[in-house]
């Protein structure tokens, strides 16, 4: 007999980064369109976490929820436009 799967996780807890499935389920963009906008400055851009590992912050993906059409993302340091 199976037994259900317990989550171990606490209630309201929010993982620090998102992986980019986790990203793509949320957002319901698909990769190629997620990729366009972080070129085009309308999507934040994901964070290194070392190796291959990168992911995207709560707080900038939770920026472009509260306003997905207004959202502008913020100029990094290495842009050569700032």
């Amino acid at each position: 007999m199976a037994t259900p799967r317990q989550d171990s996780s606490p209630k309201g807890f929010r993982p620090a980064f998102y992986r980019m499935k986790d990203v793509i389920r949320i957002t319901s963009l698909s990769r190629p369109t997620l990729y366009r906008r972080i070129a085009a400055g309308r999507f934040p851009a994901p964070v290194k976490l070392g190796g291959r590992a990168s992911g995207w912050s709560a707080q900038a993906l939770q920026a472009w929820i509260d306003n997905p059409s207004g959202y502008a993302a913020e100029p990094t340091a290495d842009d050569p436009a700032s």
